[in-house]
């Protein structure tokens, strides 16, 4: 029995799919593919000479329209209806009685008029205007024409590249993939580069010179075709049915010597994933014909891709010569931009791009968008700049549109100049809600001003800082603040987890044939997914010695790989570690007059003594934290009170605290050893239970004013109604 069908037929299957996930439809049904026929002008045209097309457009369309929808919030995954299963085995059984290789329009239609309680069968008998048998001979005379064109049948796979404009360098890449392609053996190109190097560019101009005949003699008169793999795959339902398209497609281009098959991306060949049902992926498929040397074949593809596959399958890429694109540097971009990108955004935006905002935006997306490469980055920065200069109707495009579209790309919530402005004041800012730790906050807001400034190195992070102190002085607390304050997010992990030497492979992922290597790094996987962050190591101390040698590269180079070998840049992160060392001998030395500034060296010579030179050397600054006092202690608590009091609020309850409980509450939680976790302990241990029984058990009507006295027992609380 056929298991193959034509190109026709996927054709319309494909299109089927498009109706239904546009209608978020959960199954595929013979009326969806009925419509999908309709879109193909030949089968229109056939159906017209002796029915109402149109009428059966509409009346098909009106009947998916009441069909069931998938939530716009739930995943949609379409399968074939039972009756669509029906529908192609009966296809299939009418193509082997007629001796036919393929399942052919026709075999589908005259199927569907065998349909019991079909809807797309009563409204195609109700459209014609002539017999069955008549629609069914016109139809014939169609599908002759769709079996016997094998031309056709295959090329329909492929659709033509897009050439034109004025391509920039890339002469020795370009004359590297002709020397290939006149190759007898391993005729076959695969070009590796990272993400928006310009591989698709390439090959496109590749296809422009052979048309042009600016090629080698044995080239001419060849021509590159682009296998639309979404097309290839639509459709393919049943085990065998791939294999038998690929072979079809393959032995069409061997048989025409002037075709070279290009395929845009390596991933979408499979090739990097194990098919538990036993089946091929299309790579697979294709190695046959690579190693025959009838075909030949260019593939783009990134690193990863690659690496992927010579992991799972070692030897699939063995009939290709690999050549690799690297990134242009800045100059080179803003020739490619300046002479090609420039003409086409700004006759799509109406305005106007200047040679100086073309670098300008190269600079920036240099800068600050790392997962994709020149000169695609800088083309989509300008892009988006444009965009936002049509919106809001300006003939030019300045620095701050760059700046504003740098800010949509890549989530960078400080890149425009009126985010900019919110940076003056930070230091006075984080002082109001950091009490007693004036020359930390000066440390850090310093640091990170300078950075925003340009006046630091723009290979390294934000900031890398320890942050030392006892517990419950304001570390984390000043990191969370911060983070507030840049508008960014906090990533916070705790370095006690990953005190082992296989805890590496946490953060970074593990290594390849090892359990997670798919997963990724925790610690990768997050800075890869939030580029602009505050990154807290808490108690760093606990870490295993190699993480340390890992932070090292992050220092220095603010860049990391991953498992994977995928580059980590961690340019646009304030790197935070915080530790408690020395802190038992901080409080050993304060005594006397200077004991804050006997504390502080007693905390930087333990630091000198637990962590590496190297590792010190490489921080923008050791921020020592200073011990609680009873000042900090009482603007702790006023805050603590400040903040219950408006949680009080809500329900009407007014918080009143006689100044003799005031001073017993600061007087208990008071603690240089705990810090400001002792003043929160007290408040929920001493206070908040007399507050919980009254809220829930008193018996007040419209809210009261709770009055906080202090006794020989502890607290008491007495109630004023309102």
């Amino acid at each position: 029995m056929p298991i193959n069908q034509t190109a026709n037929v996927t054709t319309a299957l494909v299109e089927a799919y498009g109706i239904a996930t546009e209608k978020r439809n959960e199954f595929l049904t013979p009326e969806h593919l009925l419509a999908g026929f309709l879109r193909d002008s030949d089968f229109w045209e056939a159906l017209s000479g002796c029915g109402r097309a149109e009428e059966l457009e509409n009346n098909l369309y009106e009947y998916i329209n009441g069909l069931d929808r998938i939530p716009e919030d739930q995943e949609l995954s379409i399968e074939f209806s039972v009756q669509l299963q029906e529908l192609f085995e009966k296809a299939a059984q009418a193509a082997s009685s007629a001796m036919a290789q393929n399942v052919q329009t026709h075999h589908l239609i005259f199927s569907v008029f065998h349909l019991e309680d079909s809807y797309a069968r009563f409204h195609l008998e109700s459209c014609l205007d002539c017999s069955i048998p008549d629609f069914l001979n016109s139809l014939l005379a169609y599908s002759e024409d769709e079996a016997s064109s094998g031309i056709r049948s295959w090329r329909k796979y492929f659709r033509e590249i897009e050439t034109g404009g004025d391509f920039i360098g890339r002469k020795d890449e370009l004359d590297q993939i002709f020397r290939t392609l006149c190759r007898y053996r391993k005729a076959n190109v695969l070009i590796v580069g990272d993400r928006g190097v310009g591989k698709t560019a390439l090959v496109a101009e590749a296809a422009r010179l052979l048309e042009t005949q600016n090629v080698p003699e044995r080239l001419r008169g060849m021509s590159i075709l682009e296998l639309d793999t979404s097309l290839l795959l639509g459709g393919a339902q049943y085990r065998g049915d791939l294999e038998m398209r690929v072979k079809e497609i393959m032995e069409g281009a061997a048989d025409d010597a002037d075709t070279i098959v290009y395929i845009d991306d390596l991933r979408s060949l499979g090739g990097n994933s194990r098919n538990d049902d036993g089946s091929k992926d299309i790579l697979t498929l294709l190695i046959p014909y690579l190693k025959s040397n009838k075909i030949k074949c260019i593939i783009s593809a990134t690193y990863e891709d690659v690496k992927k596959i010579d992991n799972l399958n070692p030897g699939a890429l063995s009939p290709f010569n690999r050549i690799d694109l690297k990134e242009p540097d800045a100059e080179e971009a803003f020739e490619i931009i300046s002479r090609n990108s420039i003409k086409q955004l700004s006759a799509c935006h109406s305005a106007d791009y200047t040679h100086h905002i073309c670098r300008y935006a190269i600079e920036k997306s240099i800068r600050h968008i790392s997962d994709r490469c020149l000169p695609e980055k800088a083309i989509d920065l300008l892009d988006q700049a444009g965009a936002y200069c049509e919106t809001v109707k300006l003939k030019e495009v300045d620095e701050n549109c760059v700046l504003t579209a740098l800010k949509d790309i890549c989530r960078d919530n400080i890149s425009t100049a009126a985010q900019t402005e919110n940076l003056n004041g930070l230091e006075d800012r984080i002082k109001e809600r950091i009490y007693g730790q004036d020359e930390a906050v000066r440390k850090v807001t310093e640091s990170v001003l300078m950075s925003k400034a340009g006046l630091c190195d723009t290979d390294k992070s934000i900031g890398n800082f320890l942050f030392v102190g006892s517990t419950g002085v304001g570390k984390t607390e000043l990191s969370k603040i911060l983070a507030q304050e840049l508008g960014v997010p906090l990533h916070r992990f705790d370095m006690s987890e990953y005190s082992e030497k296989h805890s590496v492979a946490k953060l970074i992922g593990s290594p390849a044939g090892y359990v997670g290597y798919d997963d990724g790094g925790i610690l990768t996987d997050t800075v890869r997914k939030n580029p602009y962050c505050v990154l807290l190591l808490d108690e760093i101390e606990k870490a295993h010695e190699d993480i340390f040698n890992l932070l090292l590269q992050v220092m220095d180079y603010a860049v990391i790989s991953d498992n994977k070998g995928r580059k980590v840049d961690f340019r646009n992160v304030v790197l935070i570690m915080t530790s408690n060392a020395g802190a038992r001998y901080a409080h050993k030395a304060t005594v006397g007059f200077e004991s804050r500034v006997n504390a502080g060296k007693a905390m930087a010579k333990e630091v000198k003594n637990i962590f590496a030179p190297e590792f010190i050397n490489r921080l923008s600054a050791t921020v020592v934290f200073n011990d609680m006092d009873l000042k900090m202690a009482g603007l702790i608590l006023d805050d603590k009170i400040r903040k219950l009091q408006s949680r009080l609020t809500g329900r009407n309850v007014t918080l009143d605290i006689t100044p003799e409980a005031y001073q017993k509450l600061l007087q208990e939680g008071f603690s240089p050893e705990y810090g400001a976790r002792e003043i929160e302990r007290v408040l929920n241990t001493r206070l908040n239970p007399l507050l919980m029984k009254e809220i829930l058990f008193g018996n007040h009507q419209s809210g009261f004013t709770a009055v906080i006295t202090a006794d020989p027992d502890g607290f008491s609380l007495t109630c004023q109604s309102e």
